[in-house]
């Protein structure tokens, strides 16, 4: 299937474990200010990592789970 985007992260020397960190950081800061709510927060940062683990190419949503 190819690589996944967590892998080409990787590949050119970004940590996708600091950028989930710094990510929920930041929606977590948003939260406590109110620009977002604690659902919102919870379905961006999923969004966020099942992202890192797909391919660089597009999926079907079908074939994904």
């Amino acid at each position: 299937k190819g690589d996944t985007v967590k892998e080409v992260l990787d590949y050119v020397e970004f940590d996708a474990d600091t950028l989930v960190r710094k990510l929920r950081q930041d929606v977590e800061l948003a939260v406590r200010q109110g620009k977002i709510d604690y659902e919102e927060s919870g379905h961006l940062l999923r969004f966020y990592e099942e992202g890192l683990q797909g391919y660089t190419y597009l999926e079907d949503p079908k074939d994904a789970r």
